[in-house]
């Protein structure tokens, strides 16, 4: 009940807030450093400009979007003036009760891959998991590492990450088929060298945006986003985005369920 009531407050008192204010600032990754999600100057940014711009002229305010660390991501919000982050998510940042966010602007499909003579593993078999430094992972694979059976280790770039899975130094990667395409192209290797995992479900993970202070903008942009979903489609299809849909395969009925 006091969360509702703090929940009512707070967008009561932004939507006054934002009703006078004619730009508002978007914190995205600085292109010059390794982003887990390319958005500023890579390949989603696309989606998130036609959304936001058309958004914004609907709406009648202006945009700027401000390049900034991504190792300093936590602290974005207390070291800089921005009125939202791109990207975010509620598991991100779970302990952090002051975010509001979107609905999802931008759907990946993560997917465990694994060497073809390695299509037997379930999660429990996997004992070393490969994945991209700072990418979020279900509590399953949270759960295995807690209890000793899996290891994750990190790795800075799709390439590296990829490198280490045909080498042997990990059992599984994952992975969304954008950085997957990048990374064997770069390593000239067979698309057949790579594949997914017959048994351990894909995960659809989605890129939100969050806001401290315009919860009541969030809410118009969740109608925005529920309204135009054929342009955000076709904008990610004319950009070659998955935007989630490849996380369709069936569940085998043994095994368990991932975390959303």
């Amino acid at each position: 009940m006091r969360r509702a009531i703090t929940l009512l407050a707070a967008v009561l008192l932004s939507g006054q807030a934002f009703a006078a204010k004619d730009t508002f600032f978007v914190g995205v990754e600085d292109s010059s450093g390794r982003q887990v999600h390319p958005v500023n100057g890579g390949k989603y940014q696309p989606v998130l400009d036609a959304v936001m711009t058309a958004f914004a002229l609907e709406e009648g305010f202006e945009l700027e979007y401000v390049p900034l660390q991504g190792d300093a991501y936590d602290q974005w919000y207390k070291e800089n003036t921005i009125d939202f982050r791109f990207p975010d998510h509620p598991r991100w940042s779970a302990t952090d009760g002051t975010l509001f966010y979107s609905q999802p602007v931008i759907g990946i499909c993560e997917i465990t891959r694994v060497l073809p003579e390695n299509q037997w593993m379930r999660i429990p078999d996997v004992t070393a998991l490969g994945i991209i430094e700072d990418q979020p992972v279900s509590s399953d694979w949270l759960e295995q590492e807690r209890k000793g059976y899996t290891k994750i280790v990190s790795f800075s770039e799709p390439t590296h990450l990829v490198k280490a899975l045909v080498d042997g130094e990990v059992d599984a990667i994952i992975t969304d088929s954008e950085q997957l395409n990048d990374a064997t192209a770069a390593l000239k290797l067979s698309g057949k060298r790579i594949v997914a995992s017959e048994h351990i479900q894909d995960k659809k993970e989605s890129l939100r945006i969050s806001s401290e202070q315009y919860p009541a903008m969030l809410e118009k942009l969740d109608e925005f986003l529920k309204t135009h979903r054929g342009l955000i489609a076709q904008v990610a299809r004319r950009h070659g985005i998955d935007n989630g849909r490849a996380c369709l395969k069936k569940r085998p009925s043994r095994q368990s369920e991932l975390a959303d």
